[in-house]
């Protein structure tokens, strides 16, 4: 009976711990900016229906959550690996997808932007 108790609560534990929430996804939300001249110079990433997406002007993805901060990009076959600063907030990105490497930095003004423009879209 204990043994059925500690199995179950493990597999609780670990179904939680896959599935994003919402809330731990909100974080990655916002503007990431690549230097001129790349193949995208702006992604946008967004929460829609409790899951991550990515758009730019090559196409928009569902993000999907390989582990903290790798998400795979599902309909390019990539990944996206989110970068933090010391204070462990997000500062950037890094896109792979086939020999593409990009490499983008989070744009703090358009993610306040976005927020004042949710909030006005709310009320």
């Amino acid at each position: 009976m204990v043994l059925s108790f500690y199995a179950l609560s493990s597999f609780f534990i670990l179904s939680a711990q896959q599935t994003p929430q919402p809330d731990s996804l909100k974080e990655y939300t916002g503007k990431y900016k690549f230097p001129e001249g790349s193949v995208v110079t702006e992604v946008t990433v967004t929460i829609e229906n409790g899951e991550l997406y990515a758009t730019s002007v090559m196409g928009n993805s569902e993000l999907k959550k390989i582990e903290k901060d790798v998400f795979e990009i599902v309909s390019f076959s990539g990944k996206a690996f989110f970068k933090r600063n010391e204070e462990a907030k997000l500062s950037g990105v890094r896109i792979e997808v086939e020999d593409v490497i990009l490499e983008g930095t989070k744009s703090e003004e358009s993610i306040q932007t976005g927020e004042k423009l949710q909030r006005l879209m709310l009320k």
